[in-house]
């Protein structure tokens, strides 16, 4: 992604990031990363290491969205769900994406999504939630 967008989207708080599911490679922007708390240069840029933030009680929801949307089913991917931060805490993040690029057999070969913290909006939803039941 060219530097001036993912400026712009680091100006109004969203991390980047980019998948490529055939290859398994992933990057995450410095703004993703340290939105979580981690040390951007420190952080494994894989997968697997995204998957392991999630919360567990998320996970299944988070992994059958993405399935949705690398399977054709849906055009969009966007779930929110918890990511474990570098101090031990959870935080509600939005995830969103789009593929944005096939392979020659159709496939996707480029995902690319944004990362923002709706940790303080959820928060206030439930107590709200909560102060009118």
């Amino acid at each position: 992604m060219k530097q001036e967008y993912m400026n712009i989207l680091e100006c109004v708080g969203h991390g980047f990031w980019e998948w490529d599911p055939i290859g398994n490679r992933t990057t995450f922007s410095p703004q993703w990363m340290t939105m979580l708390g981690y040390d951007a240069k420190a952080f494994e840029q894989t997968k697997d290491r995204w998957m392991s933030l999630i919360h567990p009680e998320d996970l299944n929801n988070c992994l059958n969205a993405l399935t949705a949307l690398l399977s054709g089913r849906s055009d969009h991917y966007q779930h929110q769900h918890r990511m474990l931060c570098e101090n031990g805490s959870y935080k509600w993040v939005l995830d969103q994406a789009k593929v944005v690029a096939y392979n020659q057999h159709g496939y996707p070969s480029k995902v690319v999504g944004t990362h923002t913290d709706i940790h303080d909006l959820r928060s206030t939803l439930e107590k709200y939630k909560a102060k009118c039941s």
